[in-house]
């Protein structure tokens, strides 16, 4: 009986081993469909002839929401994309201006959509710091998420330009 318990020790470390190398699988495959779902998104509106004014990968913790201060130019075309972490639950997202309130809002549940990402067009009514809030909903403690701001470049007598 003695030699069962070395035995149950090595098969115990063995099972936890591969549990943990499956895990790490489970992440990596996550993080490569974040990755190339960020990349896509850049590329389709680049195509379309939108420019990146601001954007980035945050690390945020589940249930809190992310604000993001963003200076917009009234008449101005922006496009944004916003992708979630891809496990999880829920996901919201609010823009707006003081003294006007949410302009735009959207709300969803991964679950009803299959997809971790929105994206909407905005012609800026007035120039100003707009608030951009991002939310996620989900088990695990630290998300991933990702903000695209893109523009459509001006025309001008000497040619397009953008702001930086």
């Amino acid at each position: 009986m003695q030699f069962l318990k070395p035995l149950f020790t090595v098969l115990l470390f063995l099972i936890l081993t591969g549990a943990a190398k499956a895990q790490n699988q489970v992440q990596d495959d996550v993080t490569k469909e974040f990755k190339d779902k960020v990349s896509e998104l850049y590329t389709r509106y680049k195509i379309d002839g939108f420019v990146t004014y601001k954007g980035g990968t945050i690390h945020m913790e589940k249930n809190t929401e992310f604000p993001i201060y963003v200076q917009l130019t009234e008449g101005r075309w922006y496009q944004f994309a916003v992708i979630g972490d891809p496990e999880a639950k829920k996901l919201e997202l609010k823009l707006g201006m003081e003294g006007i309130g949410e302009i735009i809002t959207d709300k969803f549940r991964t679950a009803d959509t299959n997809e971790y990402w929105t994206t909407f067009s905005f012609i800026c009514p007035r120039s100003g710091n707009y608030l951009l809030t991002f939310f996620q909903k989900g088990s695990k403690k630290d998300m991933q998420g990702h903000v695209a701001i893109m523009q459509k470049p001006q025309k001008t007598q000497e040619g397009a330009y953008t702001y930086k």
